[in-house]
């Protein structure tokens, strides 16, 4: 996969030959062009091709080109108007790409700011995030949105939402009253009686819906019902053992029992419940990784990347 890293390597251009590479070969070897460009999307009528240069050096405003290569044709070659999209932003321009009939093998996208940039053989890092709701949305997938939406220095990775519903998952055990860590996610339960473990109340014959931080906590000021109490795992690291992923893919997810540091546990990136943008940042940026190794490891063995 290709995106330059900075559009202003990119340069848009209407030019009176055809698309062919001889043609687009001859054409930019008999002039000069900005010392900055490395790449030029070459528009012939409603046809676009993309070329990459060789320049004799990067001193002069001007130089020549010394060998041009066409990257792509424009049988492979889509243009959009996306002024929605910061072509600056490689997740960006890939979700542009993948939302294509097909997916093109090359997707040149003006976006915001009339900025053109462009995406090549689109393989993107695959990234599940997994959290729990409520609250809706999904924390830990919104922040993750949020931060791909801005990250510039990001490969181009798709976030792929994996969240447990809660509700559904207390379901799995019935009871007539349930104890909940807090009230935060604004939780309910049809026809059970819901209590706030943080308000400590009096104790009762409960189904804890916690984590193993809740449940220490629970075992601190409730003793004596420690040794018989049902409890549902709620904590997405856990949840994650259950689930596997498809080869070549990563995960990130959250634990309450990590506070100020991340960990990767096999093909699973885990941030603390509660991290900072900038954890969760660097959360992603090694489960990006990750998902780019796994999936370069796929690829020697043959599998899907």
């Amino acid at each position: 996969m290709m995106i330059p890293h900075q559009y202003r390597t990119v340069a848009f251009t209407d030019v009176a030959v055809d698309l062919d590479d001889d043609s687009l070969r001859t054409f930019f070897l008999s002039r000069q062009v900005y010392r900055r460009t490395r790449f030029v999307v070459a528009r012939s009528r409603d046809a676009y091709a993309v070329v990459e240069l060789t320049k004799a050096g990067e001193v002069e405003l001007f130089v020549g080109v010394t060998d041009a290569r066409v990257l792509a044709g424009p049988a492979e070659t889509v243009f959009v108007d996306r002024p929605d999209i910061d072509t600056a932003v490689p997740s960006q321009l890939l979700r542009a790409a993948r939302e294509l009939p097909g997916t093109p093998r090359c997707v040149i996208v003006r976006g915001r700011y009339e900025h053109v940039n462009f995406i090549l053989d689109p393989a993107p890092r695959r990234v599940h995030v997994l959290d729990v709701a409520p609250p809706w949305p999904a924390k830990l997938y919104d922040q993750v949105q949020r931060i791909a939406d801005t990250a510039e220095e990001l490969p181009a990775t798709e976030c792929v939402p994996q969240v447990v519903d809660l509700e559904k998952l207390a379901a799995t055990e019935p009871a007539e009253h349930y104890l909940l860590p807090c009230r935060g996610g604004g939780m309910s339960v049809a026809g059970a009686e819901i209590s706030y473990l943080d308000e400590v109340p009096p104790q009762a014959d409960w189904v804890l819906l916690g984590c193993a931080r809740s449940r220490a906590i629970h075992d601190h000021f409730y003793p004596d019902q420690a040794a018989n109490l049902r409890q549902i795992d709620i904590c997405p690291a856990a949840l994650a053992a259950t689930l596997p992923l498809p080869p070549g893919e990563a995960r990130l997810t959250k634990c309450c029992l990590l506070e100020e540091n991340i960990e990767t546990r096999g093909d699973t990136v885990v941030v603390p419940w509660g991290a900072s943008f900038t954890l969760v940042a660097e959360g992603l940026a090694t489960a990006s990784e990750l998902a780019g190794k796994l999936g370069s490891g796929t690829e020697r063995n043959g599998g899907a990347s």
